[in-house]
């Protein structure tokens, strides 16, 4: 069994058990991973931790810092995977993850780089971030032999987009388009183990009209229940960094 952790450095610490041999190891997942120590990140690599990192969530929370988790997890070995970290927040939207990445560890590396910092590491790539979110999700789950890639003897999971839309064309690169320019719209056709769930844009065997009535009715229930009444044109910080 995988175990699942949020980790953030300034905010929990690891006690000198967590060194002892076998107590961490690859059913280990580290989630955030910001701000944590030098000496961690060496136990961490020592030991063969899986960790995901969260680009969206860590800014808006503030949990990261320009030594920037990712960075981090790379310099010391590892596979870092992309997280969404809170749905209600910013959907199951791994494309926004991928951009958010590609921005914020250049950003970060040449914050680095121009304040005067001896061997910044490089700007990421775009098969580096198109990794974190496919085969790295995949390892870190455990599940590395059957998704996360194509490859004979996998389960058929398979995402395809069009790249007619107005603003993802001309294609040039592939890997490039993905990560940098294809959102969740121009998805075309999902399967899943050999299974289509959508095609031509479209979801297969899902009431999205039930569904939106359902969930409309979960919120206004929790709403009602909680006595929170939103302004739907709010424009403070403090209502902006809860929820879409």
């Amino acid at each position: 069994m995988q175990i699942l952790t949020e980790f953030i450095g300034d905010l929990a610490r690891l006690t000198p058990e967590f060194a002892e041999p076998g107590v961490l190891g690859a059913h280990n997942i580290f989630n955030h991973c910001t701000r944590i120590p030098q000496e961690t990140w060496k136990l961490f690599a020592d030991a063969g931790v899986n960790v995901t990192v969260n680009p969206r969530s860590d800014a808006l929370f503030g949990f990261d810092d320009e030594s920037f988790a990712y960075q981090q997890a790379i310099d010391h070995g590892l596979t870092p995977a992309l997280g969404i970290d809170l749905d209600t927040a910013f959907g199951s939207d791994l494309f926004g993850e991928m951009h958010a990445l590609f921005g914020q560890q250049r950003s970060a590396m040449r914050y680095r780089r121009f304040r005067g910092e001896a061997d910044t590491p490089a700007p990421i790539s775009v098969d580096a971030v198109l990794q974190a979110a496919t085969i790295n999700g995949a390892r870190a789950a455990g599940l590395e032999r059957s998704i996360g890639s194509l490859t004979p003897g996998k389960q058929a999971d398979i995402i395809m987009v069009r790249t007619n839309g107005v603003a993802v064309f001309p294609v040039s690169n592939a890997i490039g388009t993905v990560v940098q320019a294809v959102e969740r719209s121009d998805v075309d056709t999902v399967m899943v183990a050999g299974q289509l769930r959508k095609r031509a844009g479209k979801l297969i065997d899902v009431d999205l009209a039930k569904l939106s009535a359902e969930v409309t009715a979960s919120r206004d229930y929790l709403l009602d229940a909680s006595g929170y009444r939103p302004d739907l044109f709010e424009t403070s910080a403090s209502s902006l960094n809860t929820t879409a």
